[in-house]
């Protein structure tokens, strides 16, 4: 089973301009399927800072991800505050850049039809969780604003030595500052999609990072790290059945 990181297709998906600015699949091993795992149909949890959001997206690239890991999820973000209304939550993310933006507009985002999947992390579950001011104050010390990696790799810089980041490799960076025990990235192994992605870095005259370390929101749901606690409860309808 592979596992996927979030990505920009700045060329190859030209006519999905939004996830154009935003996306790409990165892959990491994995030996179960989301289709095997059991999980919670519908989160009953109320929504904490520091809490992990899986979200499904709607483009050519993004279905491409979510069948080469099996998990319906190509994106993922971090909730920066509790609120009894899903409306006043806002979350971080990389997108584009890093950021701070509504939990709204993340939904509005998603796959129509589609929920987003919600998860925390196990130490955060335990009494650890951070304060929206913690996670505020961390964002804007260690990760605003960072620019969206493109070649998605792993402390990945630019050419004035700062550092570029992708969506999950935000999220993992992102808590592990909070994190006892911190997430590990996975070698990440290009198969299904091979020769797609020697097309891919060929642009930025770079080999296919095979077994470099990644994430993905595969990565994220499989962790044995982070608690699943279903799907997060909008307006959509049911969860999608994979193809």
């Amino acid at each position: 089973m592979l596992n996927l990181k979030c990505l920009n297709f700045p060329r190859l998906a030209a006519s999905v301009p939004v996830v154009a600015a935003s996306l790409l699949a990165l892959f990491a091993a994995q030996n179960i399927s989301f289709a095997q795992e059991r999980h919670p149909e519908n989160s009953a949890t109320p929504l904490q800072p520091g809490d992990v959001l899986l979200v499904p997206l709607n483009c050519y690239v993004c279905n491409a991800i979510e069948k080469e890991t099996g998990v319906p999820y190509s994106h993922s973000v971090v909730v920066a505050n509790a609120a009894d209304n899903l409306a006043d939550v806002d979350v971080y993310e990389a997108w584009g850049t890093t950021r701070k933006t509504t939990l709204s507009e993340i939904i509005q985002r998603a796959e129509k039809k589609q929920k987003l999947f919600h998860m925390r992390p196990l130490e955060f579950s335990e009494g650890g969780a951070p304060s929206e001011s913690d996670l505020r104050a961390v964002f804007k010390r260690q990760f605003a604003p960072t620019k969206f990696d493109d070649e998605f790799l792993w402390d990945n810089v630019d050419d004035q030595g700062i550092e570029k980041i992708y969506c999950a490799e935000f999220v993992v960076k992102f808590i592990n500052t909070f994190l006892n025990i911190p997430l590990q990235p996975e070698p990440m192994s290009f198969v299904r999609l091979k020769d797609f992605w020697e097309r891919y870095y060929k642009q930025f005259n770079l080999e296919v990072p095979e077994g470099k370390p990644g994430a993905s929101p595969a990565l994220l749901y499989f962790s044995e790290r982070l608690i699943k606690l279903g799907t997060l409860e909008t307006n959509r309808s049911e969860p999608r059945e994979l193809p």
